[in-house]
């Protein structure tokens, strides 16, 4: 594994979530972590460079996050997030401790 050098701590997933548009898109995400993720679109992978998400995480509910492409290929896009606030990054580190110590 190449967990040891990586910055956070990554969560296999997926979780599911949607782009909240418009127009409002379901997603998978996957590689989660307190950084950002991949973001698997069901069609067509929009264009844009920042996106606004929403990731249900469990026990947690729903989160809202601000990311930036990171690079795209044909299975969707890595996402850096950006501007999270201190109780999404709160919610999203219980998530990754909940999961990581199970």
């Amino acid at each position: 594994s190449d967990q040891s050098t990586r910055r956070y701590v990554r969560l296999a997933g997926p979780f599911d979530g949607y782009d909240v548009g418009p127009p409002i898109t379901p997603v998978l995400v996957y590689n989660l972590n307190l950084g950002g993720g991949f973001v698997n679109f069901p069609g067509e992978q929009p264009t844009e460079v920042s996106f606004v998400f929403k990731i249900m995480l469990p026990n947690e509910g729903g989160i809202t996050v601000h990311a930036e492409t990171v690079y795209r290929n044909d299975l969707g896009v890595a996402v850096r997030f950006v501007d999270v606030d201190a109780e999404t990054s709160a919610r999203l580190l219980r998530t990754v401790e909940a999961l990581t110590t199970k």
